[in-house]
C-alpha cells in the first residue's frame, strides 16, 4: 500500500515533514514501499576477527528508495546481529516473554542511526552473541560465526512506515566471555530558583547545586541503554515566592546527565506547566514553571526526550522534616535537606553519604521524633539489601543498605520513593 506525505526540507539529515494522505496532491512525493538496500560486504568480512582484541567493526549500505526519484529522506537504520543467520525473535522479545516460550536469535544493538554508515564496537557485538547464546566463562566457542544486517524504517510519531530489512553480511568472529550487566538507568536533574536557587551545571555539584530526579518504583528500564521513566513529585509555587518582599521567579530547568544546557528541558516559551526538549537548538525556552502552586507529578521519558507536569491529586501530609537513621549516625535523627528552597512546603528530601569500606551500612527514613519510630519507612524483608530505588512501606519493612561508596539518597514523603544515585 502506497501512502503519500508532504515532504518539505527534502535534505538528508534534516526533519522530513509529512501531511495527511488527504492533503496528496500533484506536488507531493509518494512515499513507497522500497524493495531492496544494500549492505556492503568489508574487507575484513573475509577473515577471522578476534573480537576481544579488536576495537570497532566499520559498516555502510545504500539508502533505501522511498520516493520515485530516490529523495534522501530522514530514514532510521537499526542495525541486528545474529549468530545464527535467523532473525525471527529478538532479545528484547523472548525477554518480555511472560511464558518464556521465545528464544531470541537476534540482538538490535543501540542507538539507531540516520545515517547510511556506522561504526559498531567489537564489544558490542561480543554482548550480542554472549546476550543470544548465553555463553558460560569456560564454555566460549573459539569461532562463531556472526551476520549482520538493517533494518530501515521512517518514523512518524510512534508508527514505523514501510520497513525494509537489508541483505545479511557474515563474517567469523573469535567470541570471548563477558559478564552482562543491565545498563544503569539514565537520570535527569534539577536545577534552578525552585531548588535553593542554584544553578549547578556538572557532575561534582549534585547534592549541593542540582538534584536528581526520582527513579519510578517498578518500573522496567532498558537493559541495554537505562533509558526509561523518571519522576519527581513535589510542591511548586508560580511565578513569585509569597514568603519573600522581593520578587523571585520560582522557575528551574531540568539538565541531563552530561550538564549541557543545549540538551535541557525548558519552559519551551509557552504556558505555564509545558516543558519542551531544547535539543541542541540554541533557543533556550526559559524557566520552566507552575500554572498555580500546588502539587505537581514530572514525568520525563528519557528515551523519547519528552517530559509532562501535572498535578497531583493525592492526599499529602506535611510532615515539616524527614530524618535520616541508621548505622552510621548510631540510629539517631539526622535531618535531610529539602530539595526546594528555603520557606517552601517540601516533600523532597535529600542526603549525601560516603560509605566507607566495610560492613554495608543500614538506614532507614523516619520524621523527627527522637529515639521513638511512630513514623518510619524501609523497604523490602531482608535487612541490609542493596536497592538502588524503590517504594518504601511504613510497616516491618528492612533496613536499606548501601556498600563502600560516595551516593545522593532522595526520600519523597508523598509517595513513599526512594532513590539513590552513586556519585
Amino acid at each position: 500500500m502506497k501512502n503519500k506525505y508532504m515532504i518539505g526540507a527534502l535534505l538528508f539529515g534534516i526533519i522530513s515533514l509529512f501531511a495527511s494522505c488527504s492533503d496528496d496532491n500533484d506536488s507531493n512525493p509518494t512515499l513507497i514501499q522500497p524493495t531492496e538496500f544494500k549492505l556492503n560486504t568489508p574487507e575484513y568480512a573475509n577473515g577471522l576477527i578476534d573480537l576481544e582484541k579488536s576495537k570497532e567493526l566499520n559498516f555502510t549500505w545504500s539508502q533505501p528508495k522511498y520516493t520515485a526519484d530516490n529523495a534522501p529522506l530522514n530514514v532510521t537504520y537499526e542495525i541486528q546481529v545474529s549468530p545464527k543467520n535467523s532473525f525471527n525473535v529478538s532479545t528484547d522479545e523472548a525477554a518480555n516473554d511472560e511464558t518464556g516460550e521465545k528464544v531470541a536469535d537476534y540482538d538490535i544493538l543501540s542507538p539507531t542511526t540516520q545515517y547510511c554508515n556506522a561504526t559498531i564496537t567489537a564489544e558490542e557485538i561480543d554482548k550480542s552473541l554472549v546476550r543470544i547464546l548465553k555463553f558460560k566463562e569456560n564454555e566460549v566457542p573459539a569461532e562463531q560465526e556472526v551476520s549482520i544486517r538493517i533494518n530501515a524504517y521512517i518514523v512518524e510519531g510512534n508508527k514505523r512506515l514501510n520497513p525494509i530489512t537489508s541483505n545479511t553480511v557474515t563474517f567469523k568472529a573469535k567470541p570471548y566471555y563477558v559478564e552482562l550487566k543491565d545498563a544503569t538507568p539514565i537520570m535527569w536533574y534539577l536545577v534552578g530558583n525552585m531548588f535553593g536557587g542554584k544553578w549547578g551545571d556538572n557532575k561534582e555539584s549534585i547534592g549541593k547545586e542540582n538534584l536528581p530526579m526520582f527513579l519510578k518504583p517498578n518500573f522496567r528500564y532498558d537493559k541495554k541503554t537505562g533509558t526509561g521513566e523518571i519522576e519527581y513529585t513535589n510542591f511548586f509555587l508560580t511565578d513569585e515566592f509569597n514568603d519573600k518582599a522581593e520578587s523571585a521567579v520560582a522557575g528551574f530547568k531540568i539538565l541531563p546527565s552530561s550538564f549541557d544546557w543545549d540538551y535541557s528541558m525548558d519552559g519551551g516559551g509557552k504556558q505555564k506547566d509545558n516543558i519542551a526538549y531544547r535539543g541542541s537548538t540554541n533557543n533556550d525556552g526559559g524557566h520552566i514553571l507552575a500554572g498555580a502552586d500546588g502539587y505537581y507529578t514530572i514525568t520525563l521519558n528519557t528515551a523519547k526526550n519528552t517530559a509532562t507536569m501535572v498535578k497531583y491529586e493525592g492526599d499529602v501530609t506535611d510532615y515539616g522534616t524527614i530524618q535520616i537513621s541508621g548505622s552510621f549516625n548510631g540510629w539517631t535523627d539526622t535531618p535531610m535537606l529539602p530539595y526546594n528552597t528555603e520557606g517552601v512546603e517540601n516533600h523532597a528530601w535529600y542526603y549525601v553519604m560516603d560509605v566507607p569500606a566495610g560492613d554495608p551500612v543500614h538506614f532507614k527514613f523516619k520524621i523527627a521524633d527522637g529515639n521513638a519510630w511512630g513514623k518510619a519507612w524501609g523497604y523490602g524483608s531482608i535487612a541490609g539489601a542493596v536497592n538502588m530505588y524503590g517504594k518504601c512501606g511504613t510497616g516491618g519493612d528492612a533496613d536499606l543498605g548501601l556498600t563502600e561508596g560516595k551516593y545522593c539518597i532522595s526520600f519523597n514523603d508523598i509517595t513513599g520513593s526512594f532513590s539513590i544515585v552513586k556519585l
